[in-house]
């Protein structure tokens, strides 16, 4: 149980890290994340102004009014670049873990730092992405009945993708079409998730999770405010590749991604519609 005092600075410098970054979800998770450091501080007694300066250091070049992304740009360049360091470690064949772009030929890089490397990455501008990295695990299992198996979430730090592919070799390299497609996605969609946590979406697309909540599953899960958002830009990714509709995009990621979704027929149904409406209500047309 933590004591008054303790609750008090806490409370105190979450009410500044909010007055600064302007949105209510994102204070909490920057505080949440930086949690053992402020207790540490509160024990050290160092003023809670310089605690909050400290912890908004990664977030420094991203806290300003202009700071929610202009959809029209679009963020296609970093996301091939970031698709093409991972399909060419699964060309390799070379089992095993990998940290990205740490382990990229040629890179020193710890993080993908578009905004600041834009140069180095060989993109034609700065995006305004937050810093990231991917953790990846590759691996191959003769004896599953997918060509592949692939998933990816955003880890607890909130700016550290972590990607599981699993491939059956068999199936190699015909199953390359449809693994790109989907690396694609996931890509676009956990960066999605990297802007949220950086406190660069709306409130309403920013999740909270509170210590010990359940993950929702199913229907529930790709239903979520903070989901919504960034399966559509997941989607929307694959729909510019294969110049496909959006309709389309999403059918087929339900029917060949059984495995990791675990949805019936019935509820593919439900999402593929559902997913379509949110697209042209945000976007247009379909």
């Amino acid at each position: 149980m933590q004591s008054v005092e303790f609750n008090d600075y806490l409370n105190g410098i979450l009410e500044m890290v909010y007055e600064k970054i302007d949105t209510k979800a994102g204070a909490r998770q920057v505080v949440k994340a930086n949690y053992y450091k402020i207790k540490s501080s509160f024990y050290e007694d160092v003023n809670p102004e310089t605690v909050v300066d400290d912890i908004l250091k990664p977030y420094k070049r991203y806290i300003k009014e202009s700071v929610i992304i202009n959809e029209v740009k679009g963020i296609d360049e970093p996301i091939r670049r970031v698709v093409r360091d991972i399909t060419n470690i699964v060309k390799s064949k070379e089992y095993g873990e990998y940290y990205l772009p740490e382990d990229v030929k040629g890179s020193n890089a710890y993080e993908y730092d578009f905004d600041s490397d834009f140069k180095k990455f060989n993109t034609s501008r700065s995006y305004n992405i937050p810093p990231f990295s991917i953790e990846l695990t590759y691996d191959a299992n003769f004896n599953m009945d997918e060509p592949y198996m692939v998933n990816a979430s955003l880890l607890d730090d909130n700016e550290t993708i972590g990607m599981v592919i699993i491939i059956n070799p068999e199936h190699y390299p015909q199953l390359m079409y449809d693994l790109i497609a989907d690396v694609n996605d996931l890509v676009a969609h956990e960066i999605e998730h990297v802007f949220q946590e950086f406190g660069m979406r709306p409130e309403e697309e920013v999740h909270y999770k509170e210590e010990g909540e359940e993950e929702p599953e199913g229907v529930e899960y790709y239903s979520q405010k903070h989901e919504i958002p960034a399966q559509l830009k997941g989607i929307i990714r694959v729909a510019k590749l294969r110049k496909q509709p959006i309709e389309q995009v999403i059918m087929d990621w339900f029917k060949r991604s059984k495995y990791a979704h675990q949805l019936n027929d019935e509820e593919i149904n439900y999402m593929v519609n559902f997913l379509s409406n949110e697209y042209k209500q945000r976007y247009g047309t379909v």
